[in-house]
């Protein structure tokens, strides 16, 4: 193979693996199925993905419109008496947990197929000697979940979730307090404490059927090497915020967070982010109302149209490249938005968003990311939704050449069972900005990261150059109860 084109397999994998990586965990909760005695597809289609009421029952902190308690099936234990309102604040004010352990288990995995030999997606064993493989099932079972989701009362509810990895590891993915309808008219006023995604969307951070996540990730200073830890948009962060629905129409969020630190025990708090959003149509945002569902039958079906818009500010520390026991800051700056328009059982979901990182390169120099998603489905039955994603990230450091990657992701979602789910995925990447042959391939040197991506300082590239491969056929599967 000749030097160029091993190079740009390296870029592209780079890029590839950011897209890919995320792509295989899947989140549900039927602890919530038991605590209202009823389906699962009451809030999803094909899981994770949530239907309009899905979506409102969220963004009231996982509680029905109305009273929630009132549509509680399952029993619960008083904490204190009722008449303890009355005498507050000389008695605590009284609250209740489920009767049962409110608590749900998942897995999830995946399976691959590697049609071309030679593509970019790292995929070597050790038993064949280093040598590429064709299928892997290596991660067949890659993750188990314990989700926990119960109501304290009316306005205070608890989420929380707990991943443990097939190698032994384990990690606290959100640990929230959510306390609702602070002032004003219901939803209005919530707050949230604790570790957990930011709001910057109008729809959950999980809403895709082809992917994992709505919004794709771009950890820039962990592709140029910089932290092993990279900052993301969206990634659970420990913080406040503020969030609620107006007029049932209108959302808004504000929120501050610890953001990411890899060097030492610096303290770092001076992440912030707005977002607001609008519905036309359909369902109202909070789930209010009489504006349900057109057909029982089609839960997830309406006319609407969902737009949004957010800002973010992050300021992230990590050593100091080739300067030991010094660190270093990267600050950046994010704007971006997107919009869902749906029309019956078809559903077109966009956005973008574009990032400055003040010194985000190996060499602490300026650069510039942009990310662009699509993603159009339909609903054919319940259980069996054909959707085509499409995502490009773009680099350009100040004074470089730009790398960018496009990845298509056609795909069909199988609900094999209400808490069952497998997708069958494609991923294709074209890929332009490689190094040209006389470019220096030191420049392009392997690294890794939490990413799973290589060090990427663009010395030498050709914009002229491209690369179009089929990375893999990918089967997911998840089971959760």
């Amino acid at each position: 193979m000749s030097t160029r084109k091993s190079l740009a397999r390296s870029t592209l994998a780079a890029l590839a693996v950011v897209g890919l990586a995320a792509a295989s965990p899947a989140r549900a909760i039927p602890a919530f199925a038991r605590k209202y005695g009823t389906s699962c597809l009451t809030c999803h289609t094909v899981y994770p993905k949530l239907t309009p009421f899905g979506e409102a029952f969220r963004r009231n902190g996982y509680r029905f419109p109305g009273v929630d308690s009132d549509q509680v099936k399952q029993e619960t234990v008083p904490l204190g008496q009722e008449a303890n309102k009355k005498s507050f604040p000389n008695a605590v004010w009284p609250a209740s947990i489920p009767g049962s352990v409110p608590v749900a288990i998942g897995f999830n995995g995946q399976a691959s197929l590697f049609p071309d030999k030679t593509a970019s997606l790292p995929r070597t064993s050790a038993a064949a000697g280093g040598a590429p493989v064709r299928s892997s099932l290596d991660d067949l079972v890659a993750e188990g979940h314990l989700w926990l989701g119960a109501a304290l009362s009316d306005t205070v509810t608890t989420w929380g979730e707990l991943t443990f990895g097939d190698d032994g590891s384990f990690s606290l993915e959100h640990a929230q307090l959510l306390f609702n309808d602070l002032v004003g008219p219901p939803h209005a006023v919530n707050l949230v404490v604790g570790k957990g995604f930011p709001t910057l969307s109008s729809f959950g951070p999980h809403s895709s059927y082809a992917a994992d996540a709505q919004i794709p990730v771009l950890p820039v200073t962990g592709l140029y090497g910089l932290s092993t830890d990279p900052f993301v948009l969206v990634d659970s962060y420990k913080g406040a915020e503020v969030n609620g629905v107006l007029g049932g129409r209108f959302q808004y969020a504000a929120g501050i967070s610890n953001g990411k630190n890899s060097f030492g025990q610096r303290f770092n708090a001076e992440n912030w982010y707005l977002s607001a959003g609008a519905k036309l149509g359909g369902m109202r945002l909070d789930g209010e109302g009489d504006a349900g569902p057109q057909d029982a039958m089609r839960p997830w079906a309406e006319e609407s149209l969902t737009v949004h818009a957010f800002a973010y500010h992050s300021n992230e520390w990590f050593p100091t490249p080739g300067a030991t026991g010094t660190a270093s800051n990267d600050v950046s700056f994010t704007v971006g938005g997107g919009a869902r328009a749906t029309f019956g059982s078809a559903e077109l979901d966009v956005g973008y968003y574009g990032q400055s990182h003040g010194h985000g390169t190996d060499a602490l120099g300026k650069v510039t990311a942009g990310v662009a998603y699509g993603e159009l489905s339909y609903v054919v039955y319940p259980w069996l939704v054909p959707a085509l994603r499409v995502e490009r990230m773009s680099l350009k450091p100040s004074g470089g050449s730009s790398v960018s990657d496009l990845h298509w992701m056609p795909a069909i979602a199988f609900l094999i069972r209400p808490n069952v789910k497998l997708v069958l995925a494609g991923n294709v990447e074209q890929a332009r900005g490689f190094p040209s042959p006389g470019g220096a391939p030191a420049a392009w040197s392997g690294g890794s990261g939490d990413s799973g991506a290589l060090v990427i300082t663009p010395t030498g590239a050709d914009p002229a150059a491209k690369l179009n491969e089929l990375e893999s056929i990918t089967v997911f599967l998840a089971w959760a109860l």
